[in-house]
């Protein structure tokens, strides 16, 4: 429950923070284009788990191909993977590719959380984006860095790396989100976020809402432990970046069969152990039980057309 007396104190911050961003706002492509549902929706769609970096390079090019969503749902599944190659976790664009055909096929984006978050591979983050972003709807919308900014604003964190339930920070937004306000708001949020209240080293000194924020000057550094990342390798890397491998090749060559494909694996990454070809083939079986490749009677295997 938030008390009266910080909730004044938080909305005191909003137009302090708005009229920082105005003058600070970091430029990215999607920002600077029509925000239609569409655009919004894949700009987020490939923002899942792509650096803003590498995002800023795909998606022009991507849009191009698909400038609307009736053009995406037209498209083939093996036209829309080509597009993707590069963003990295292909699913995200078998996902996309899907809720398109469904939006076409109704004629219309959704409005509301609840239908959006029914459509393949959009979450409660994406949805929320898609309304503020696209509609200005009076929506909270958290992802990690508003995460943390609010957590710090709304009580006093100990340590960089800790913050509140997810829960209580749709809560407060919900709280204080300035109305007809949310896009320009959000990306206040993120932007201070990423610039001024990092993770690890956050600028209290120059922060704008310093004056507001529970936590200023207060957070110290938690030793960081070196974490061992638990994702299985296989022959030097994830089974993830085996699959992007695979796919971008066949993408680029649709008459490789699967051992062929396996010998020019083993060839380019100089790998001589046996059991090499046998996990070649094993990726193979899950992109097509996936829905990512097809083979013909030929034994050719090339990316799903349906």
């Amino acid at each position: 429950m938030l008390h009266h007396a910080t909730r004044a104190r938080l909305l005191r911050a909003v137009p302090v923070l708005i009229g920082w961003h105005r003058r600070n706002r970091r430029s990215f492509i999607w920002r600077g284009l029509r925000r239609s549902p569409y655009v919004v929706l894949v700009s987020e769609f490939m923002l899942q788990q792509t650096g803003t970096k590498q995002v800023e390079k795909k998606l022009p090019e991507f849009l191009r191909l698909f400038p609307s969503v009736k053009r995406l749902a037209a498209a083939s599944r093996a036209e829309v993977l080509r597009a993707w190659q590069g963003l990295g976790y292909n699913r995200r664009a078998l996902n996309l590719h899907r809720a398109a055909k469904i939006v076409a096929a109704h004629g219309r984006f959704p409005k509301e959380l609840k239908e959006l978050q029914g459509l393949p591979g959009v979450g409660l983050y994406t949805a929320s984006a898609a309304l503020a972003f696209a509609h200005n709807a009076d929506v909270p919308v958290v992802d990690v860095n508003i995460e943390r900014v609010l957590s710090r604003l709304w009580k006093p964190m100990r340590h960089t790396n800790e913050k509140l339930p997810m829960r209580d920070i749709y809560e407060l937004d919900a709280a204080i989100l300035p109305s007809g306000k949310s896009s320009a708001w959000h990306e206040a949020l993120m932007d201070l976020g990423a610039m001024i209240c990092t993770k690890n080293v956050p600028k209290c000194s120059v922060c704008p809402v310093g004056l507001y924020c529970r936590s200023s000057g207060k957070l110290s550094m938690k030793s960081q432990t070196k974490q061992i990342s638990g994702e299985q390798r296989y022959f030097g890397e994830p089974r993830r970046i085996w699959r992007g491998r695979i796919l971008q090749i066949i993408s680029k060559n649709e008459s490789l069969t699967k051992r062929s494909l396996a010998s020019h694996l083993k060839k380019h990454y100089k790998i001589a152990d046996p059991k090499f070809v046998p996990f070649v083939i094993s990726v193979l079986l899950s992109l097509t039980e996936e829905g990512f490749i097809s083979q013909s009677k030929k034994g050719a295997i090339a990316l799903a057309h349906e």
